[in-house]
């Protein structure tokens, strides 16, 4: 039913992956064993060589020459009865975006009730395999499937992550991030063991921190690893790092909140995520805003030589936009770039008249512009395509703005820059950038905020438990609002002075434009959170005396 590369998603699985996966399969050889997605057979010939007889596997795609000694069935897996149980099922799942899944498949996954039980109209075809493969699976049995890592992460991943949780546990995750595994393709990488029916208290972890191919040697590394950590099981908080790996127990994964092992080391995150007493951004604190869609920012950008060419109408019909390679931490390190809009302007005739030099710097561009995307709406070729939050950014003197997506390996820090309005101009942001819009009635304050989520610890945490893909970190709307920022308790002098040392370093660096005293906050957050640590560890009849 899935026809074409793209909605195949084949990417074959190397052979010493597939023989590392089928070790770990701890069933007897006389075991019932299903590899899903079989390809050219490499996991059939793998489980062969460990003496695994029982084998039966599923391809939809004919055309792929079988390569093993065992029948493959050609028909899809998603059509298969759930009526079939396994022992074990094995493999490397297709990883096929929404837009990509053929049309008549998106409309059963959207209505039909076992479908859409956890898919929502943005996830993958991953997520179809995996909640199919638990399905299929005896009381017991064992999932392990070498997959993309988003479904971990992502918030379209819920209720699959929710599924999981109820109906057994996660018995291994090793995260290879963004080492190469396939040669045709680059992404963030998971093997991962599921055991259906079983309560485990801890996931078994085993991070790859290299971008090096994953080779034979690195696998038999793992594996040794994995031994270690099960000799160790009783010690929940031993963490091992040798060279490029990092290797530990992580309390088992619970409900649909993103799954992100926090190691034992990392005791600064582990914290954070303790302290009750936060708010998250988006809501009452603050409203969260991914920026305006142009379509073509090439058509619309103008140098600030341009500007010398334009009339009073036309100088009138500029905005001044804060792209993500002018933020810094703290504040902008570039100028606000015009772009036009005229998304007032009618008709084309108009737009000539009293509009002229607008109109012949874009008009080179009104083929390109015409066949933009129109969000199933009729748009002049002479309009921006998606306003979004425009009424967001205009509501607000004061912003902060972060890079849509942002890698942490590239700087040592993501950037949260404060954007004041000047002289009743109005800073504005595309695509590239959102837009955290502190509300005046958060006591705390936007210069509170902007040092929490520039200090150290914080980046700590959202660089370990926020949302990546292939080493890119995701600041739309769902990965901002989950951002932990601790509450000041007004009535503790302390806080209250903490809070106050923040704002005044926060305050004297945006000022200035110089960084030389950030240190300084990342001090005072520790210190805040050592004191919410302390004050929520309490027992009750110390604050009744």
């Amino acid at each position: 039913m899935l026809h074409g590369t793209k909605s195949l998603g084949q990417y074959f699985t190397p052979k010493h992956i597939a023989d590392f996966m089928c070790e770990l399969i701890s069933k007897d050889k006389s075991a019932t064993i299903l590899d899903p997605s079989a390809g050219k057979g490499v996991f059939l010939n793998s489980l062969c060589d460990h003496g695994f007889k029982n084998l039966k596997a599923y391809e939809i795609d004919e055309s792929i020459p079988n390569e093993s000694c065992i029948h493959i069935d050609y028909r899809d897996f998603l059509s298969v009865s759930v009526d079939e149980k396994y022992d074990v099922i094995v493999g490397n799942p297709p990883y096929v975006r929404w837009k990509n899944i053929p049309e008549q498949w998106r409309k059963i996954f959207r209505h039909d009730e076992y479908w859409s039980r956890i898919m929502n109209g943005l996830g993958d075809l991953t997520y179809t395999f995996i909640y199919h493969a638990v399905n299929l699976l005896k009381k017991g049995g064992e999932l392990i499937f070498i997959c993309p890592l988003f479904w971990t992460e992502t918030f379209h991943g819920k209720h699959l992550r929710e599924h999981l949780s109820n109906n057994g546990s996660l018995e291994l995750l090793i995260n290879l991030n963004e080492a190469r595994v396939f040669k045709e393709v680059s992404s963030t990488t998971l093997i991962f063991k599921y055991v259906k029916g079983v309560k485990l208290p801890y996931t078994k972890v085993v991070e790859y921190r290299s971008k090096r191919p994953v080779i034979s040697e690195v696998m038999k590394d793992i594996s040794q690893l994995i031994t270690r950590l099960g000799i160790k099981e009783s010690a929940a908080d031993v963490c091992i790092e040798e060279g490029n790996f990092r290797a530990y127990l992580f309390k088992q994964f619970s409900g649909s909140k993103p799954w992100h092992p926090i190691p034992p080391n990392e005791k600064m995150v582990r914290e954070i995520d303790m302290i009750q007493n936060v708010f998250h951004l988006q809501g009452k604190i603050a409203e969260i805003g991914n920026g305006m869609v142009s379509g073509l920012d090439t058509a619309f950008r103008i140098s600030e030589e341009d500007l010398n060419y334009l009339n009073i109408k036309e100088r009138g019909s500029l905005i001044y936009v804060y792209k993500a390679n002018t933020l810094e931490r703290y504040f902008p390190i570039g100028r606000p770039t015009p772009y036009i809009f005229v998304n007032h302007v009618r008709t084309e005739d108009e737009l000539l008249e009293y509009y002229p030099h607008i109109f012949h710097r874009l008009s080179p561009y009104k083929e390109r512009l015409e066949k933009r995307y129109s969000y199933y709406r009729d748009i002049p070729w002479w309009h921006w395509v998606f306003l979004r939050n425009k009424s967001l950014f205009e509501a607000y003197n004061q912003k902060i703005f972060v890079p849509s997506k942002d890698r942490y390996d590239s700087r040592g820090y993501f950037r949260f820059a404060l954007i004041c309005s000047e002289n009743d101009r109005v800073y504005y942001a595309t695509q590239d950038v959102t837009a955290i819009c502190v509300k005046r009635e958060a006591r705390e304050g936007i210069e509170y905020i902007l040092g929490l989520l520039n200090s150290q610890p914080i980046q700590k945490w959202i660089m370990i438990k926020g949302f990546s893909r292939g080493g890119v970190h995701d600041f739309s709307e769902e990965p901002i609002k989950d951002i932990p920022i601790p509450k000041v308790d007004w009535n503790d002098s302390r806080q209250k002075e903490l809070h106050r040392l923040i704002v005044d370093v926060v305050k004297e660096t945006v000022a200035r434009r110089e960084l030389g005293k950030i240190s300084e906050i990342d001090s005072y957050v520790e210190e805040l959170l050592r004191l919410k640590k302390k004050s929520e560890t309490l027992p009750l009849t110390t604050f009744a005396k």
